[in-house]
């Protein structure tokens, strides 16, 4: 019994702890602003118009299969409850993280910070690797497993990463919520989760499924204790945010007139990129 409610609530702390789409590795580097998203009657946004194509180009089947997971316009019908979750996420990152992360620059070099990353990049490879066989994407599949016998041997257990810098074998940026929407599987309302942040109902069972194949979780839920769990997500992701320096997130939503359609259209561009790669 003592096991399972542990194990329930590292399922929960998982769910809403991370900053993962505040990370590097969610947001494209570009800033944007409402213009770029069009916001229809009763709160329902349009993704689909930012992504720039030539309409006299025949679209490839990758482009077909992303088009048609998304011909309906991306459902904000949570959007009192997402701008309240926006507003606290906010206020989080520029109260809590952004001096917490600032602090552990001043003390981390930064190739020490970027090695710490290198390591969780590395130990996540089969989520990538099984997301690249979901989408039949053998060749990737390849690659990642290629990357881990490399990264993890010549690499000193991942903290260096030689098979890009050495070998120019590039990681394979694949997640679930990728694999769900080239089977087509529509994108849902959009949500915003705390800490989490940007996400839709897809997205949302992506992340629990790329949870269960992370070798992270199995790890904290056999041999660490919640509160351990806890504090080795909160090191990564303030590790992550370090090396970003969180210039993603403020490029996003600074400039913007209003960052919560800044950052829900920068997300859906992100997001329809993906499943069209």
């Amino acid at each position: 019994m003592k096991r399972y409610v542990g194990a329930m609530l590292f399922l929960g702390l998982v769910v809403f702890f991370p900053v993962a789409s505040l990370s590097a590795e969610n947001l494209p580097i570009a800033a944007s602003d409402e213009s770029e998203g069009k916001v229809l009657p009763e709160g329902n946004v349009s993704g689909e118009e930012t992504i720039g194509k030539d309409d006299d180009e025949d679209p490839s089947e990758a482009d077909q299969i992303g088009m048609e997971a998304e011909v309906a316009p991306v459902k904000d019908s949570l959007q009192p409850f997402n701008r309240a979750m926006f507003f606290f996420n906010d206020k989080a990152f520029h109260y809590f993280f952004k001096p917490i992360y600032k602090g552990y620059n001043s003390m981390i070099p930064v190739q020490a910070r970027v090695s710490v990353k290198n390591f969780y990049s590395n130990i996540r490879m089969p989520v990538r690797f099984f997301n690249c066989l979901f989408q039949a994407n053998f060749k990737g599949a390849g690659t990642e497993m290629l990357r881990f016998v490399i990264n993890s041997t010549v690499g000193v257990a991942g903290f260096l990463d030689p098979a890009k810098s050495k070998f120019h074998i590039e990681k394979q940026d694949r997640d679930f919520g990728q694999t769900l929407g080239k089977y087509r599987m529509k994108s849902g309302t959009y949500i915003v989760w705390p800490f989490v942040g940007p996400s839709n109902t897809r997205d949302t069972i992506g992340f629990v499924g790329d949870t269960v194949l992370d070798p992270i979780t199995w790890v904290s839920y056999f041999f660490l204790k919640p509160i351990e769990s806890v504090g080795n997500y909160t090191y990564e992701s303030v590790n992550g945010l370090s090396v970003d320096t969180g210039d993603t997130y403020e490029s996003v939503t600074k400039p913007a007139i209003d960052p919560y359609i800044a950052l829900q259209d920068a997300y859906l561009q992100n997001r329809l990129k993906k499943i069209k790669e």
